[in-house]
């Protein structure tokens, strides 16, 4: 059975890259412009591949998953901090620090163990 740290970590995964991609629908909507869609697409393409992958239990992936939600916290702290509209902003405050509790849940004991980390 998996832990609860990593279901959470998969969790977290898919559902920030959801909301990016509904946040780049809502923002090409309104804007017209379809270059919106293209980080978030990209974005969305490897974060439902780390979730399936931590799902999947493979071992190879604790680390490289670390490192992607590292890199997506900080594009969305970059986006947080960047001109553009309010709700944008504030979505991507929230998607960064939920990512950010994704690298700490990768970090508990029991998801360690689980994914073959050290000990």
């Amino acid at each position: 059975m998996k832990p609860v740290e990593v279901r959470v970590a998969s969790a977290v995964a898919f559902g920030g890259a959801l909301v990016f991609l509904v946040v780049g629908l809502v923002l090409w909507r309104s804007t017209g412009d379809a270059d919106v869609l293209k980080l978030p697409s990209f974005t969305a393409a490897v974060e439902l591949a780390v979730a399936a992958a931590l799902l999947l239990r493979m071992r190879v992936m604790h680390y490289p998953a670390m490192i992607v939600f590292i890199l997506v916290a900080l594009l969305h702290l970059v986006i947080t901090l960047a001109d553009g509209p309010a709700w944008t902003r504030a979505a991507s405050g929230v998607l960064a620090a939920v990512h950010l509790y994704g690298v700490v849940l990768l970090n508990t004991g029991p998801a360690r163990e689980h994914l073959g980390g050290p000990r």
